[in-house]
């Protein structure tokens, strides 16, 4: 709870601070609040951010995971938190100091997509609603960190996983999406793991660009997609 609500829904500062004395409160960080004796959790405080006006949507492998898509987790590293908000927004302070923030990730959303809510949906988790990347999303997000805050391993494990998404959805989202890397590498992957979806696509209508991408990995130019690959994303097909 946020200061500005509580307010909003009639507690004063003086009562703010007699609940805080009393023990009822304790303060996250400055302007935030949460009843004692309680853990704050993910999904508690993006429904905060996002009842607050804050347009903060957890993305990528991050909005996979909290729909049980996301089975892979590097050893020995803190997991990532992948948030999309639009340029110029920041998180909070009480956000970041969060045991889930220590290795927070965003994308610029404004870059990535137009309009750009495109393919956002509504989930509960951990008895709150909240509003993340649909898998459709949340996978071209994945694409557009390739190769510098993704790795392409994980990519594929990630993509073998969506064998249901749908392709109408996913026509509109690759549509809507402005970075041509990440279409690129969307399809090129779409295309070796060979989900049935793939082949509802209608790729003539997704602008792809017509220069050549090439991505500082050992890889190979894909022939349909022109942009580096790994050797194990390329089929016979």
């Amino acid at each position: 709870m946020t200061s500005e609500w509580l307010e909003s829904k009639g507690v004063s500062p003086q009562l703010l601070q007699r609940y805080r004395h009393t023990g009822w409160l304790q303060a996250l960080g400055r302007g935030c609040w949460i009843r004692s004796n309680t853990m704050p959790t993910l999904a508690g405080a993006i429904h905060t951010l996002q009842r607050d006006s804050l347009h903060v949507y957890p993305a990528a492998r991050t909005a996979l995971e909290l729909q049980g898509r996301g089975h892979y987790v590097p050893i020995g590293r803190a997991p990532v938190l992948h948030l999309a908000l639009p340029a110029g927004q920041r998180l909070p302070d009480w956000f970041r100091k969060l045991d889930f923030s220590r290795n927070v990730q965003t994308l610029n959303a404004g870059s990535l997509f137009e309009p750009v809510y495109t393919s956002l949906q509504e989930v509960k988790s951990e008895g709150v609603h909240i509003k993340i990347s649909s898998p459709e999303r949340a996978m071209l997000e994945y694409c557009q960190l390739l190769p510098k805050r993704a790795n392409f391993e994980e990519a594929r494990q990630l993509m073998e996983g969506l064998p249901g998404l749908r392709p109408a959805l996913m026509q509109n989202t690759l549509q809507h999406c402005k970075s041509v890397k990440a279409k690129r590498l969307f399809l090129a992957l779409a295309q070796a793991v060979r989900h049935a979806w793939f082949k509802e696509l209608n790729l003539a209508a997704i602008e792809l660009g017509v220069s050549n991408r090439i991505l500082p990995i050992e890889g190979v130019r894909h022939q349909q997609f022109y942009i580096t690959v790994p050797h194990t994303w390329i089929t016979d097909e």
